[in-house]
């Protein structure tokens, strides 16, 4: 019997009721990681009568209160909630830390001064939660019983993702795989993105660029390439496909996307890949991860070499990215987490 009352909230739609055990919830490709969480939760959780909603509204919720939580999925921009001081708790995807992820000054590149500027304006566009959250800070200072809630961070989790048995890394047939878009959507002539481009177009299209060369200077190295027009085109591919090709596959590649985070991180740490990515944002899922980082994709070659020539090494990262799911990613582990913080409120 469930004790509290979930639901899922899209922008500028009405609250969809959700029981997180219904197997086959089709509401949003998220309700299959987040459905785990809360089933997983649910064993731990000590409070009762709360009222559950995942969202991608950072303006407002169908209904505030002690027994309102909140679970943000979708803010790239890591903007705070403007009602987290009117709930319970807000558990949030992304966080409420924006990371500059490069230094333009040291390393003065096309890429990092476009991620500055983005930074920058993503800054702006944050100023208003944040005025907020200080606001009501000052406002609680005189009572010692009144507390401003933390918002705290949780991982995305995987997207449309099926679970598979775990292949053994040795036998699986690509030795490099990405799947993804190399913009979201098409700008018209008139955008300044247009002619400027943005971050994630000009780090994939030079991840692209390498990946071409390597493929000639490499020929035994087997890559699997997906290019789609965005990341609604990805994911409405047969989710079989994609899921099967990851599992085949040795090393991912995780370039950034609008933010640093993205699903795909999270999937190939679930299928044992060997992730290689950009930077990454300090938060309590990351720290740690056993991945390796790069800042520039003309790296890859000397990554790829040694990796290729090392097959320790990649049995071993493939090892600990299991761990790492298991014990930091995991819906079972995140699902707890949200409980020992509610159980702590």
């Amino acid at each position: 019997m469930i004790s509290n009352q979930y639901y899922v909230c899209s922008k500028n739609r009405e609250p969809i009721a959700w029981n997180p055990w219904q197997e086959d919830c089709h509401i949003v490709p998220e309700c299959a990681y987040f459905g785990k969480v809360f089933q997983a939760m649910e064993k731990k959780l000590q409070v009762q009568g709360l009222t559950f909603y995942l969202t991608w509204d950072i303006s407002k919720l169908p209904s505030y209160g002690q027994n309102v939580v909140a679970v943000v999925q979708g803010d790239e921009w890591c903007r705070i909630p403007r009602y987290f001081h009117q709930v319970r708790a807000v558990f949030k995807c992304y966080g409420t830390r924006r990371s500059l992820g490069c230094n333009p000054l040291l390393n003065p590149s096309y890429v990092n001064i476009l991620t500055l500027g983005q930074f920058m304006l993503i800054s702006v566009a944050r100023l208003p939660g944040l005025l907020n959250y200080g606001f009501q800070v000052i406002k609680n200072l005189p009572s010692s019983l009144a507390k401003v809630p933390p918002i705290y961070d949780i991982p995305l989790g995987y997207y449309k993702q099926l679970k598979l048995p775990i292949k053994d890394i040795h036998q699986r047939c690509y030795n490099v795989f990405f799947a993804g878009s190399l913009a979201q959507k098409k700008y018209s002539k008139k955008s300044l993105k247009y002619w400027l481009k943005d971050p994630k177009i000009v780090s994939r299209q030079k991840m692209l660029t390498v990946i071409e060369s390597l493929t000639d200077k490499y020929p035994h190295l087997k890559f699997e390439l997906s290019i789609t027009r965005g990341f609604h085109a990805t994911t409405e591919q047969d989710a079989s496909s994609y899921s099967e090709k990851m599992m085949d596959t040795k090393i991912c590649l995780v370039p950034r996307g609008t933010s640093f985070e993205t699903y795909r991180f999270f999937e190939a740490l679930r299928y044992g890949c060997v992730v290689i990515t950009e930077a990454l944002p300090s938060r309590w899922f990351y720290n740690g991860a056993p991945t390796i980082q790069i800042q520039d994709w003309s790296e890859l070659e000397a990554v790829l070499e040694k990796l290729t020539n090392d097959p320790s090494l990649i049995q071993m990262l493939h090892h600990e990215a299991l761990n790492w799911w298991q014990t930091k990613c995991s819906e079972t582990v995140v699902g707890q987490y949200i409980a020992e913080t509610l159980n702590g409120t």
